[in-house]
């Protein structure tokens, strides 16, 4: 096999990798082996089949080398944390630790392996495209599951037993009718649809595949959002429509068609919004509280008691934390990870914790600069790369704000689909770096020089 026939067998196989995972992480259900150890998606059993994959094909000389990156060390760093963390609640502060506790190590370094697959990927303009094309055909039926169950068909009480999370989830869905379909729970899948949106409205205006058919599955995925009755997900799609308000205007010579376009779809999702919270008396309900946000009953009881007892808990050991400490701190979460991570890593594991997304953002974030340097060149010969660019960067910033409210890193549901989009924008942002001379990026990244006046004598 020559070396020609490798590369396109390499580009085949990040294909066949990429696009199946990251379409059953939206699909497939979530597996409980014991309750004594949290959920797992079957996205997260396929990286040992990967790794198994990958060893036999570098020894066959197919494939090339993993090579270091960021969040190798992040992930390492963050273990170490964790474990001390653990050592340190036990030892010093005298809690209990379960078998569960010590699973907590491992799982964080899933963003890493989800991440550095995608990344090593290397999917070309090519196979970007077939990524969208095949991921807005696994969405669609994520969609109808929602719409189902928003309308209480019967068939979905079948499948709500493989997908429900189980508690309030089934009662919410009961009796506010808030549709959660494979996600679980309405909020993450408020969440889910939020990016949905986003990516599809970009591909739409980045002409990345059919743009009518990108638009109509925006207007499903936003759809079901406001079906989840998830006021935190109304608010994040907002920012998000923002954010690409302004890369639409920073677009080169398309800019003012781009913004126009955009113009035109805001009182359709207006419309969109307004006609589904309307058809439902609970969630018009709940989305009417956010005329007065502050006194939303569930941001209440978390300012008031929850919120507050982690941060008590965080005062007690601010450096390292208190360990996972499940046998005490086995309510779940609290709906903010932030807080999570101050009580059970301290200031040091919320430094590291953040560099999961700062790491490629800051990757993503080089490639903005090339791909505005390169102008319209790359808009015109790599649309589907200057999609995923933007879209991951939007994706990570908006993660964060999440993170004030809800979790990202430790949700089951989201991880894999989260980790491997940052890996695909980091090695968009890599092709639009190399596109575009190195000196000429950091020459656009200093002040420009200012002449001093001459002093006359």
């Amino acid at each position: 096999m020559n070396d020609t026939d490798k590369l396109k067998l390499r580009q085949w196989l990040a294909q066949a990798t990429v696009i199946p995972i990251m379409c059953i992480s939206v699909t497939a259900p979530a597996i409980s082996l014991t309750p004594a150890l949290p959920y797992f998606k079957a996205e997260q059993f396929m990286l040992p089949v990967v790794f198994c994959i990958y060893v036999w094909l570098l020894l066959a000389g197919i494939t090339k080398t993993v090579h270091f990156n960021g969040m190798f060390l992040t992930g390492f760093l963050y273990c170490v944390s964790n474990a001390i963390s653990i050592w340190y609640g036990a030892d010093i502060l005298g809690h209990s630790v379960i078998l569960r506790d010590f699973y907590e190590l491992p799982k964080v370094l899933l963003p890493v392996a989800f991440f550095t697959l995608a990344y090593e990927a290397e999917l070309s303009e090519r196979s970007l495209r077939r990524l969208l094309l095949f991921f807005s055909i696994a969405i669609l039926p994520v969609c109808f599951y929602a719409w189902s169950q928003f309308a209480g068909l019967s068939f979905t009480y079948k499948l709500n037993s493989y997908y429900s999370s189980g508690g309030h989830i089934d009662l919410a869905l009961e009796y506010a009718h808030r549709a959660y379909a494979t996600m679980g729970n309405p909020n993450v899948l408020g969440q889910l649809m939020t990016w949905c949106v986003l990516l599809l409205v970009l591909a739409a205006l980045f002409r990345v595949g059919n743009r009518y058919a990108n638009l109509l599955i925006a207007f499903a995925c936003l759809i079901t959002l406001v079906m989840t009755g998830s006021r935190y997900g109304i608010l994040n799609v907002s920012i998000g429509i923002l954010f690409v308000f302004g890369i639409a205007s920073l677009t080169g010579q398309r800019r003012l068609f781009q913004v126009g376009l955009l113009l035109l779809l805001v009182p359709l999702f207006i419309g969109i919004y307004q006609t589904v919270a309307t058809s439902n008396r609970q969630t018009l309900a709940r989305y009417q509280t956010l005329q007065n946000p502050l006194q939303i009953d569930s941001l209440r009881q978390r300012l008031d008691s929850v919120w507050q007892e982690e941060w008590g808990d965080f005062t007690k050991s601010p450096i390292v934390g208190h360990g996972p400490a499940k046998t005490i701190y086995n309510t779940g979460f609290a709906d903010s990870e932030y807080l999570g991570v101050l009580r059970e890593k301290g200031l040091i594991g919320l430094f590291l914790f953040l560099g999961y997304y700062i790491y490629p953002l800051y990757l993503i974030r080089k490639g903005q600069r090339a791909a505005r340097l390169c102008g319209d060149s790359m808009a015109n010969e790599s649309p589907a790369t200057l999609m995923a660019v933007h879209f991951t960067m939007i994706m990570g910033v908006l993660a964060l704000i999440m993170d004030l409210g809800m979790s990202t890193f430790y949700s089951p549901f989201l991880q894999g689909f989260l980790w491997l989009w940052l890996g695909i924008g980091a090695r968009a942002a890599k092709s639009a770096t190399g596109r575009v001379p190195r000196r000429a990026i950091s020459f656009s990244q200093r002040t420009p020089f200012q002449p001093q006046k001459a002093v006359l004598d």
